[in-house]
This record gives structure tokens, C-alpha cells and sequence, in this order.
């Protein structure tokens, strides 16, 4: 849960219903934000329960036109001001509103038209490599509670670009504080191929040198975190000592 304090007075975002219930054990949560009314306690567009401190059902035209239709009226919670409009979305980040009492809440770009990873995200990426798998990690990172949900949605954020290029740069990240890199395996690859007894060895690592220099027909990405592919894991003690601390999630 989060807290903030207006006028002396402390307002909670809870997390989760069952965190709601501990302190509420009969109030109802409502499911749809923009038809609740001043006091009601409702779920956030982003999973959460936050109370509406001030709800308007209608709005003003900035010059006093009649019959402005622009939106429904807004609300007001600890975190911030909404238009009451369906695309309209409302959420608990309290980093994202500076001012509660300005509009805010514009429709989220869809996942796969965004360019940067955001925090959640991140924390999904570091979760994969450290070995959670992807349900757990998109469980932790969304505070989802629905396993068959976070699965959905961690297929889909495993094909975005944007997050894959943040696994691989955790696994670099890794990789270099062991002393991996390209000019490591392709020695190491050469060593088998040229002193290995076996022509089983032989072979395989020549397909793989083949595969990295690119004269299989399989060309591999040119750049540091293509390393990603050459290697299968690491163990628990050098992952927790190559963690990336820059992906904690900031104090308010």
C-alpha cells in the first residue's frame, strides 16, 4: 500500500483487496471508476484500490460555451485528477502526477507501439534472467495475482523488442563481470575444434564458430549481447553478485 497525507488526513492506495479488507471488511469496491460516486472506494485502470476524494459530473467549457459534451465531469483521488471519458485511464503512480489537481490519465500507448521500457517492465526483464520464469516474474513485476493472466502477458511482453534488448543487456551485464565475451567463446570454441579427441566435439563447435562468423548461412547480431545465445545459465551466487541495482524501484 501507498500513503499520502491532505490536510492531515492520511489516504491509502491498497494493492489488493485482501490488503483492503484488513481495514474495510465490508465496503464495497467498485469495478467501473467513472460511474462511482464522491467517497466510493473503486479499482484503478491499473489494478488497484484508491477512493474517489471528489467527483464532478460536469465540466465547464473554458469559454462558458453551452452544451459542452467534452467529458462526463472528472474525479479526484489522493493521486490525481480524471476526466470521466472512456478513454480516460486512471491510475495510482504517484510519480507520474506532481499536481493531483490537474487533468491527467491520457490512454496508455498499446504495449506493442512503445519505444521505452519502463519500470515494471525492467523489473520483469532482471526477474527472467535471474531464473524466476516468465508467469513468476510478470507476477511480481504487475502485482498480478492471476497466474493464468501474468502467462498471457508475459508472452506478449516476451515479443517486444524493447524488453528482450533489456534481457540481453542483463545477461551481458552478467557475462562481463565473469570475464565472457566474443573473443572468450570463440577461443574457447577453437580449442575444442583443434585439440578435441572427439569428432562429435569437432564438429559441433565448428557449426558453432560457422554460426558466429556467419559461413552457415546463420548470421548471428553483430554487437556484445548477442552472446545471449551462446551460453545456457549461471549460477545462483553470480547472479545475485551481477544483480543491476539501478532497477530498484525509486523512494517517494
Amino acid at each position: 500500500m501507498e500513503k499520502r497525507t491532505i490536510r492531515h488526513k492520511t489516504h491509502v492506495v491498497y494493492e489488493t483487496l485482501d490488503e483492503f479488507r484488513e481495514v474495510y471488511a465490508i465496503e464495497k469496491v467498485r469495478d467501473d471508476w467513472r460511474l462511482a460516486f464522491e467517497g466510493d472506494w473503486v479499482y484503478s485502470d491499473d489494478g488497484r484500490i484508491v477512493q474517489l476524494l471528489k467527483v464532478k459530473h460536469t465540466i465547464k467549457h473554458p469559454n462558458d460555451r453551452k452544451n459542452y459534451k467534452y467529458a462526463g465531469g472528472w474525479v479526484r483521488t489522493v493521486v490525481g485528477t480524471f476526466l470521466i471519458k472512456d478513454d480516460t485511464m486512471m491510475d495510482t503512480d504517484f510519480s507520474k502526477h506532481r499536481n493531483r489537481y490537474t487533468f491527467s490519465g491520457k490512454k496508455p500507448t498499446p504495449i506493442s507501439k512503445r519505444k521505452n521500457i519502463t519500470r515494471k517492465e525492467k523489473i520483469f526483464a532482471t526477474n527472467i534472467v535471474v531464473g524466476a520464469g516468465p508467469v513468476k516474474s510478470y507476477m511480481d513485476a504487475f502485482n498480478e495475482d492471476d497466474e493464468s493472466n501474468a502467462r498471457k502477458k508475459a508472452v506478449v511482453l516476451l515479443k517486444q523488442e524493447r524488453v528482450m534488448s533489456e534481457i540481453e543487456k542483463s545477461v551481458m551485464d552478467i557475462a562481463k563481470t565473469m570475464g565472457i565475451d566474443h573473443e572468450y567463446i570463440l577461443n574457447k570454441l577453437k580449442c575444442l575444434v583443434d585439440n578435441s579427441q572427439d569428432d562429435n566435439i569437432i564438429l559441433q563447435s565448428t557449426k558453432e564458430l560457422g554460426k558466429i562468423i556467419g559461413t552457415t548461412g546463420t548470421t548471428v547480431k553483430q554487437r556484445d549481447m548477442g552472446i545471449i545465445g551462446m551460453f545456457k545459465g549461471f549460477s545462483q551466487g553470480e547472479l545475485e553478485s551481477a544483480q543491476r541495482p539501478q532497477l530498484e524501484e525509486p523512494k517517494e
